[in-house]
Protein backbone atom coordinates (compact mmCIF):
# COMPACT_ATOMS: atom_id res chain seq x y z
CA UNK A 1 0.00 0.00 0.00
CA UNK A 2 1.45 3.51 -0.79
CA UNK A 3 1.93 6.09 1.87
CA UNK A 4 0.07 8.85 2.28
CA UNK A 5 1.95 10.88 3.48
CA UNK A 6 4.43 11.81 0.87
CA UNK A 7 1.22 12.48 -1.26
CA UNK A 8 -0.23 14.57 1.32
CA UNK A 9 2.76 16.97 2.10
CA UNK A 10 3.00 17.10 -1.90
CA UNK A 11 -0.58 18.61 -1.98
CA UNK A 12 0.57 20.85 1.36
CA UNK A 13 3.11 22.58 -0.64
CA UNK A 14 1.27 22.95 -3.94
CA UNK A 15 -2.08 24.57 -2.04
CA UNK A 16 0.62 26.85 -0.68
CA UNK A 17 2.99 27.06 -3.82
CA UNK A 18 -0.32 28.44 -5.15
CA UNK A 19 -1.94 30.62 -2.35
CA UNK A 20 1.50 32.39 -1.78
CA UNK A 21 1.37 33.42 -5.80
CA UNK A 22 -2.24 34.66 -5.06
CA UNK A 23 -0.80 37.19 -2.64
CA UNK A 24 2.08 38.05 -4.82
CA UNK A 25 -0.62 39.12 -7.56
CA UNK A 26 -2.92 41.19 -5.35
CA UNK A 27 0.42 43.08 -4.24
CA UNK A 28 1.94 43.19 -7.61
CA UNK A 29 -1.42 45.08 -8.63
CA UNK A 30 -1.13 47.73 -6.06
CA UNK A 31 3.24 48.08 -6.62
CA UNK A 32 2.41 50.88 -9.09
CA UNK A 33 0.13 53.00 -7.17
CA UNK A 34 2.99 53.00 -4.39
CA UNK A 35 5.73 53.86 -6.63
CA UNK A 36 3.30 56.78 -8.21
CA UNK A 37 2.39 57.61 -4.45
CA UNK A 38 6.35 57.88 -3.50
CA UNK A 39 7.25 60.15 -6.56
CA UNK A 40 4.71 62.50 -5.14
CA UNK A 41 6.35 62.13 -1.50
CA UNK A 42 10.29 62.10 -2.80
CA UNK A 43 9.37 65.57 -4.71
CA UNK A 44 7.82 66.96 -1.58
CA UNK A 45 11.05 65.82 0.00
CA UNK A 46 13.04 66.33 -2.67
CA UNK A 47 14.99 62.86 -2.60
CA UNK A 48 12.89 61.19 -5.54
CA UNK A 49 14.95 58.08 -5.94
CA UNK A 50 15.37 57.20 -2.30
CA UNK A 51 11.39 57.39 -2.09
CA UNK A 52 11.44 55.14 -4.98
CA UNK A 53 13.61 52.79 -3.91
CA UNK A 54 12.14 52.22 -0.87
CA UNK A 55 8.63 51.28 -2.70
CA UNK A 56 10.60 48.78 -5.16
CA UNK A 57 12.01 47.52 -1.65
CA UNK A 58 8.47 46.77 -0.49
CA UNK A 59 7.86 44.91 -3.86
CA UNK A 60 10.46 42.43 -3.76
CA UNK A 61 8.99 39.10 -4.06
CA UNK A 62 10.27 37.20 -1.08
CA UNK A 63 9.35 40.09 1.05
CA UNK A 64 5.63 40.36 -0.55
CA UNK A 65 5.26 36.20 -0.27
CA UNK A 66 6.43 36.52 3.76
CA UNK A 67 4.38 39.44 4.33
CA UNK A 68 1.56 38.06 2.48
CA UNK A 69 1.97 34.69 4.87
CA UNK A 70 2.18 36.61 7.88
CA UNK A 71 -0.72 38.44 6.91
CA UNK A 72 -3.14 35.21 5.96
CA UNK A 73 -2.37 34.20 10.06
CA UNK A 74 -3.57 37.91 11.22
CA UNK A 75 -7.36 39.33 11.33
CA UNK A 76 -7.83 42.62 10.05
CA UNK A 77 -7.56 44.01 14.10
CA UNK A 78 -4.38 42.05 14.98
CA UNK A 79 -2.96 43.87 11.60
CA UNK A 80 -4.39 47.72 12.65
CA UNK A 81 -2.89 46.19 16.34
CA UNK A 82 0.46 45.66 14.94
CA UNK A 83 0.11 49.29 12.47
CA UNK A 84 -0.50 50.91 15.76
CA UNK A 85 2.40 49.59 17.85
CA UNK A 86 4.78 50.59 15.34
CA UNK A 87 3.47 54.37 15.19
CA UNK A 88 4.07 53.95 18.75
CA UNK A 89 7.58 52.41 18.94
CA UNK A 90 8.52 54.97 16.64
CA UNK A 91 8.63 53.68 13.02
CA UNK A 92 6.68 56.19 10.92
CA UNK A 93 7.49 54.18 7.77
CA UNK A 94 4.83 53.47 5.49
CA UNK A 95 6.33 49.74 5.38
CA UNK A 96 7.20 49.03 9.18
CA UNK A 97 4.11 46.94 9.64
CA UNK A 98 5.13 44.74 7.43
CA UNK A 99 8.80 44.46 8.63
CA UNK A 100 7.10 43.42 11.78
CA UNK A 101 5.30 41.13 10.09
CA UNK A 102 8.26 39.10 8.56
CA UNK A 103 9.96 39.08 11.55
CA UNK A 104 6.68 37.46 12.73
CA UNK A 105 7.08 34.99 10.41
CA UNK A 106 10.73 34.44 11.03
CA UNK A 107 10.04 33.83 14.46
CA UNK A 108 6.69 31.61 14.41
CA UNK A 109 9.56 29.26 11.86
CA UNK A 110 12.01 28.85 14.27
CA UNK A 111 9.77 28.39 16.85
CA UNK A 112 8.24 25.70 14.44
CA UNK A 113 11.76 24.02 14.20
CA UNK A 114 12.38 24.09 17.65
CA UNK A 115 9.23 22.62 18.90
CA UNK A 116 9.10 19.83 16.01
CA UNK A 117 12.83 19.41 17.65
CA UNK A 118 12.11 19.05 21.22
CA UNK A 119 8.93 16.69 20.22
CA UNK A 120 10.65 14.67 18.63
CA UNK A 121 13.59 13.99 20.37
CA UNK A 122 11.81 13.87 23.92
CA UNK A 123 8.64 12.58 22.51
CA UNK A 124 5.37 11.87 24.76
CA UNK A 125 3.85 14.88 25.87
CA UNK A 126 6.37 17.16 24.78
CA UNK A 127 4.56 17.35 21.20
CA UNK A 128 2.85 19.82 22.89
CA UNK A 129 5.81 22.10 22.36
CA UNK A 130 5.54 22.03 18.44
CA UNK A 131 1.87 24.02 18.64
CA UNK A 132 2.87 26.18 21.92
CA UNK A 133 6.14 27.17 20.30
CA UNK A 134 5.21 28.13 17.23
CA UNK A 135 2.46 30.11 18.60
CA UNK A 136 4.46 32.00 21.24
CA UNK A 137 7.35 32.97 19.08
CA UNK A 138 4.56 34.15 16.71
CA UNK A 139 3.51 36.75 19.18
CA UNK A 140 7.45 37.60 19.99
CA UNK A 141 7.47 40.16 18.10
CA UNK A 142 4.65 42.28 19.42
CA UNK A 143 5.87 42.34 22.55
CA UNK A 144 8.61 43.80 21.53
CA UNK A 145 7.74 46.30 19.61
CA UNK A 146 5.40 47.06 22.60
CA UNK A 147 7.99 47.13 24.96
CA UNK A 148 10.02 49.25 22.21
CA UNK A 149 6.77 51.85 22.10
CA UNK A 150 7.12 51.76 26.35
CA UNK A 151 10.53 52.83 26.46
CA UNK A 152 10.06 55.48 24.05
CA UNK A 153 7.52 57.23 25.53
CA UNK A 154 9.55 57.20 28.54
CA UNK A 155 12.32 59.23 26.79
CA UNK A 156 9.95 61.76 25.34
CA UNK A 157 8.38 62.58 29.08
CA UNK A 158 12.30 62.86 29.65
CA UNK A 159 13.17 65.05 27.07
CA UNK A 160 10.37 67.35 26.24
CA UNK A 161 10.34 69.40 29.01
CA UNK A 162 14.03 70.34 27.65
CA UNK A 163 12.32 70.34 23.94
CA UNK A 164 9.38 73.10 25.33
CA UNK A 165 12.35 75.24 26.83
CA UNK A 166 13.65 75.86 24.09
CA UNK A 167 10.87 76.23 21.79
CA UNK A 168 9.58 78.94 24.16
CA UNK A 169 13.06 80.77 23.85
CA UNK A 170 12.76 80.39 20.37
CA UNK A 171 8.82 82.20 20.40
CA UNK A 172 10.18 84.94 22.86
CA UNK A 173 13.10 85.62 20.72
CA UNK A 174 10.87 86.46 17.65
CA UNK A 175 10.80 83.26 15.30
CA UNK A 176 7.46 81.92 14.57
CA UNK A 177 6.21 78.74 15.72
CA UNK A 178 7.19 76.69 12.77
CA UNK A 179 10.94 77.96 13.00
CA UNK A 180 11.06 77.47 16.57
CA UNK A 181 10.19 73.79 15.68
CA UNK A 182 12.81 73.23 12.82
CA UNK A 183 15.64 74.96 15.87
CA UNK A 184 14.29 72.26 18.33
CA UNK A 185 14.31 69.59 15.35
CA UNK A 186 17.61 70.29 14.46
CA UNK A 187 19.40 70.95 17.29
CA UNK A 188 18.25 68.13 19.67
CA UNK A 189 18.12 64.74 19.59
CA UNK A 190 15.56 61.60 20.85
CA UNK A 191 11.87 61.11 19.99
CA UNK A 192 10.77 64.41 20.67
CA UNK A 193 12.97 66.36 17.94
CA UNK A 194 11.70 63.25 15.71
CA UNK A 195 8.50 64.18 16.08
CA UNK A 196 8.66 67.88 15.92
CA UNK A 197 10.32 67.27 12.60
CA UNK A 198 7.65 65.34 11.23
CA UNK A 199 5.05 67.50 12.49
CA UNK A 200 6.81 70.25 10.77
CA UNK A 201 6.95 68.47 7.61
CA UNK A 202 3.26 67.80 7.01
CA UNK A 203 3.04 71.31 7.69
CA UNK A 204 5.13 72.34 5.26
CA UNK A 205 2.99 70.04 2.79
CA UNK A 206 0.18 72.17 3.45
CA UNK A 207 -1.68 70.48 6.74
CA UNK A 208 -2.31 73.09 9.85
CA UNK A 209 -0.74 73.29 12.37
CA UNK A 210 -3.47 71.82 14.28
CA UNK A 211 -3.87 68.78 12.28
CA UNK A 212 -0.57 68.17 12.60
CA UNK A 213 -0.05 68.65 16.26
CA UNK A 214 -3.02 66.04 16.58
CA UNK A 215 -1.24 63.37 14.20
CA UNK A 216 1.76 64.04 16.17
CA UNK A 217 -0.08 63.07 19.79
CA UNK A 218 -1.46 60.34 17.56
CA UNK A 219 1.92 58.77 17.05
CA UNK A 220 2.54 58.24 20.53
CA UNK A 221 0.71 57.61 24.39
CA UNK A 222 2.62 59.77 26.43
CA UNK A 223 0.21 61.79 28.65
CA UNK A 224 2.74 64.69 28.87
CA UNK A 225 2.63 65.34 24.73
CA UNK A 226 -1.20 64.91 24.72
CA UNK A 227 -1.43 67.47 27.39
CA UNK A 228 1.12 69.97 25.18
CA UNK A 229 -1.62 69.32 22.12
CA UNK A 230 -4.50 69.98 23.44
CA UNK A 231 -3.09 73.18 25.17
CA UNK A 232 -1.80 74.17 21.56
CA UNK A 233 -5.16 73.30 20.10
CA UNK A 234 -6.45 75.65 22.67
CA UNK A 235 -3.84 78.53 21.56
CA UNK A 236 -5.72 78.44 17.87
CA UNK A 237 -8.96 78.43 19.32
CA UNK A 238 -8.66 81.50 22.02
CA UNK A 239 -5.61 83.27 20.88
CA UNK A 240 -3.68 83.45 24.31
CA UNK A 241 0.30 84.04 23.51
CA UNK A 242 2.06 80.72 22.87
CA UNK A 243 4.96 82.19 24.79
CA UNK A 244 3.28 82.23 28.11
CA UNK A 245 1.49 78.61 27.52
CA UNK A 246 4.96 77.14 26.69
CA UNK A 247 6.05 78.54 29.59
CA UNK A 248 3.89 77.00 31.73
CA UNK A 249 3.58 73.94 30.15
CA UNK A 250 7.76 73.79 30.02
CA UNK A 251 7.47 74.11 34.18
CA UNK A 252 4.45 71.64 34.55
CA UNK A 253 6.28 68.63 32.77
CA UNK A 254 9.65 69.74 35.01
CA UNK A 255 7.56 69.65 37.89
CA UNK A 256 6.29 66.32 36.84
CA UNK A 257 9.34 64.82 35.66
CA UNK A 258 10.98 65.91 39.21
CA UNK A 259 8.29 63.88 40.41
CA UNK A 260 8.96 60.64 38.76
CA UNK A 261 12.35 60.70 39.66
CA UNK A 262 11.82 60.71 43.12
CA UNK A 263 8.92 58.72 42.70
CA UNK A 264 11.60 56.23 41.15
CA UNK A 265 14.38 56.82 43.23
CA UNK A 266 11.96 55.77 46.31
CA UNK A 267 10.87 52.23 44.69
CA UNK A 268 14.90 51.39 45.11
CA UNK A 269 14.99 49.43 48.50
CA UNK A 270 12.12 47.79 47.43
CA UNK A 271 13.54 46.44 44.42
CA UNK A 272 17.06 45.73 45.73
CA UNK A 273 15.62 43.57 48.28
CA UNK A 274 14.49 40.79 46.76
CA UNK A 275 17.85 40.40 44.99
CA UNK A 276 19.48 41.55 48.56
CA UNK A 277 17.79 38.09 50.24
CA UNK A 278 18.22 35.91 47.18
CA UNK A 279 21.98 36.68 46.54
CA UNK A 280 23.87 38.68 49.38
CA UNK A 281 22.06 37.54 52.64
CA UNK A 282 22.87 33.85 51.95
CA UNK A 283 26.71 34.43 51.39
CA UNK A 284 26.66 36.64 54.52
CA UNK A 285 25.06 33.70 56.57
CA UNK A 286 27.44 31.59 55.43
CA UNK A 287 30.66 33.49 55.77
CA UNK A 288 29.52 33.86 59.76
CA UNK A 289 27.33 30.83 60.89
CA UNK A 290 30.16 28.21 59.24
CA UNK A 291 33.27 28.62 61.22
CA UNK A 292 30.51 28.25 64.32
CA UNK A 293 28.71 25.39 63.08
CA UNK A 294 31.76 23.67 62.24
CA UNK A 295 32.96 24.74 65.95
CA UNK A 296 29.94 23.36 67.02
CA UNK A 297 29.88 19.77 65.03
CA UNK A 298 33.83 19.06 65.91
CA UNK A 299 32.83 19.95 69.83
CA UNK A 300 29.79 17.03 69.31
CA UNK A 301 32.30 14.99 67.61
CA UNK A 302 34.54 14.71 70.45
CA UNK A 303 31.91 14.17 73.03
CA UNK A 304 30.61 11.76 70.85
CA UNK A 305 33.80 10.09 70.93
Amino acid sequence: MVSLVPVLASLLVFVLVVYIGILVTRRREAAAKRRALAMVTGYASSDVHEAIQAAKRQDSLLRTAVVGLGSSLMTAKQRRRVERQALYAGKSEADAADGIIIRKVLFGALGLVLGFLIGYSLGGNWWVAFPALTVFSFFVPDILIYNEGLKRDEEMGKRLPDALDMLNLCVESGLSFQSAMAQVAANQEGPVAKEFGLALQEMQLGRSRGEALTAMAGRTRQDDVQRFVSAMLQVDKIGVPVATVLREQAKEMRAKRYARAREAAQKVPVKILMPLMLCFLPALFIIILGPAAYSITQIFSSING
